[in-house]
């Protein structure tokens, strides 16, 4: 089984990938018009189809690298530079405001909310990179399956529950708390898109190590 450490970075990076707070202002504009329990059925669409994305990741991105015949490493080291461009954008871009009307109208669970702002390429490649490669380097592969299934089901457990708190969280951080948290978030993933580019380089030339 892999080892906790293994595991909390992997739920921690996915999480940060994901970055509920930054669909907090989108939520709260689109469904300023809703009842609770509208809002409520915007929050699980989303988070369902954050699931069903990771999932579809999961299952599909060893056949798609082998299809393709896409070496793992190379696979790591490409998604490690799309993360990074989304964690440079995180850290450096300014927020920006949804242009769209905000009377509540439309259906914005699946599409902007769900994807591509939440499941987006960020936590799509990652997926696919721990799915290939497995999480940490402890146990048979099927073990290490059963614990991404359950960090990916944990982790869009966390973003329903970010969704429905979105109003108090949204109260209690403003638009400049909620963007100050966005920027550590980037600082960090950067770390981790780094992380992921040196690994895929020393599996693709290991004379370096």
């Amino acid at each position: 089984m892999p080892d906790l450490p293994d595991i909390l970075k992997a739920l921690i990076a996915l999480i940060v990938l994901i970055n509920p707070l930054e669909g907090i202002p989108l939520f709260l504009g689109r469904t300023s018009g809703m009842s609770d329990a509208a809002r409520v059925g915007v929050a699980r669409r989303a988070s369902l189809t954050v699931l069903v994305l990771l999932l579809a990741a999961m299952a599909g991105g060893k056949a798609i690298l082998y299809l393709f015949g896409v070496q793992i490493a190379t696979f790591t080291i490409a998604g490690g530079v799309i993360i990074l461009l989304i964690a440079l954008k995180m850290v450096l871009e300014a927020p920006k405001k949804d242009p769209a009307p905000t009377d509540g109208s439309g259906d914005i669970a699946i599409v902007p909310l769900g994807t591509p702002l939440l499941g987006g390429p960020g936590p799509i490649s990652s997926i696919i990179v721990f799915s290939s490669k497995g999480i940490g380097s402890n146990g048979p592969i099927w073990i290490s399956d059963a614990v991404l299934l359950a960090i990916i089901v944990v982790a869009a457990a966390i973003t329903y529950l970010s969704l429905r708190m979105a109003v108090k969280v949204g109260k209690l951080l403003g638009p400049t708390g909620i963007n100050v948290l966005t920027r550590l978030a980037g600082i960090l993933v950067t770390a981790i898109a780094l992380q992921m580019i040196l690994s895929g380089l020393l599996d693709t030339f290991p004379a370096w190590k």
